[in-house]
């Protein structure tokens, strides 16, 4: 029997939150699916597209967002589209026509319901995508990994991507995995973390670390295998709080010191209404804990676009990077906008309340 495991942290961040928000998020815009032009499908528009992740090189700005390209079975794939800071300086955002490319889309057993949710990151130099893949199991009366996360890599964001493997747990924990979403990675000396929400019969999704092998990262490029690949030594580092349904990872981690990253997470309240808020991570040389918290949100909805649409009432992260001197977050709004916010850090970070070493 696998026993799960807590860190000591996890009573201690529960008691530092409080079910209020300070919204400390300036709105920059939303692109909607009627502005976004398909170039390499034949339908011109997707129905829908949000939850976007974020991707800065240089002047441009690489959102890869998830798409819906029809309602029957919401099967989602994901497409890039590029943009300059100057849409956001110009408030174009708001108002440009967007060409997209899709990038991701369903071919395997272990996504052929769906590409979502995707977060993209550098990782050992190589360009990585995490998605949450929509198995051959996910409308079936099988009730174990419905969802598993997916990896998939490229040299360059204009180059095709490479899907590599999908994550898996310890057998005894598998046969209780219903799914497991929204994974990024961290990695740190030779160790590479999987900072992943899943979710077990009988318990709340919460948030994980665990670890995979490095190696996953060399094989050879250009082969159509997806490996299984299992995550080992899982502690689970936070739990929602009473006045919670669930949490989940949002952004990938930005770093703020040394051995200290910053990440957005997210949050559902039992009144149904999707947040987010920030949490502090460090490593000490042999795993990574979660060292602070704001002690509220940071961000619900408010703006009419993430108050309406096929989820009301939702702010969902799933990129994060440094724009000049601010944070900025692309985020899906109501399941039905790919959405833009800009932070302070600096403010951000004043606000974290710290645990006690």
């Amino acid at each position: 029997m696998y026993k799960i495991k807590y860190t000591d942290q996890v009573d201690r961040l529960s008691e530092l939150r409080r079910p209020k928000c300070r919204d400390m998020a300036q709105r920059l815009g939303v692109i909607t699916a009627d502005r976004i032009f398909l170039k390499n499908f034949p339908q011109r528009h997707p129905v829908t597209a949000f939850n976007p992740a974020l991707l800065i090189r240089e002047e441009t700005i690489h959102v890869y967002a998830r798409l819906i390209l029809g309602y029957y079975k919401y099967v989602s794939a994901v497409a890039r589209i590029d943009l300059a800071f100057e849409d956001f300086e110009e408030k174009y955002v708001m108002l440009g026509q967007y060409p997209a490319e899709l990038v991701v889309w369903p071919s395997t057993k272990y996504d052929i319901w769906g590409v979502e949710d995707p977060r993209v990151q550098f990782l050992r130099n190589t360009l990585v995508m995490t998605y949450t893949g929509r198995t051959y199991f996910y409308f079936s009366s099988v009730n174990i990994e419905r969802t598993v996360p997916v990896v998939a890599v490229t040299d360059d964001p204009y180059a095709e991507w490479t899907k590599i493997a999908y994550l898996t747990l310890p057998t005894e924990l598998r046969k209780k995995t219903i799914t497991n979403k929204d994974v990024v990675l961290l990695g740190e000396d030779d160790v590479v973390f999987v900072l992943h929400r899943p979710h077990l019969e009988g318990r709340p999704p919460c948030l994980w670390i665990g670890q995979i092998p490095k190696e996953v990262f060399i094989k050879p490029k250009g082969g159509d295998e997806v490996e299984e690949v299992c995550i080992d030594n899982n502690v689970c580092v936070m739990v929602p709080a009473d006045f919670e349904e669930r949490i989940g990872w949002g952004t990938p981690p930005i770093k703020i010191g040394r051995d200290e990253w910053l990440a957005i997470i997210h949050s559902k309240g039992l009144d149904e209404i999707y947040r987010l808020m920030a949490i502090t991570i460090s490593y000490d040389g042999e795993s990574l804990r979660i060292t602070g918290v704001t002690p509220y949100y940071i961000m619900e909805p408010k703006e009419v676009y993430e108050r309406i649409g096929d989820r009301p009432l939702v702010v969902f992260a799933c990129g994060a990077q440094m724009m000049k001197d601010k944070l900025l977050v692309s985020y899906g709004a109501a399941d039905s906008f790919v959405a833009f916010a800009e932070f302070d850090l600096d403010e951000l970070v004043s606000e974290i309340k710290y645990l006690k070493a």
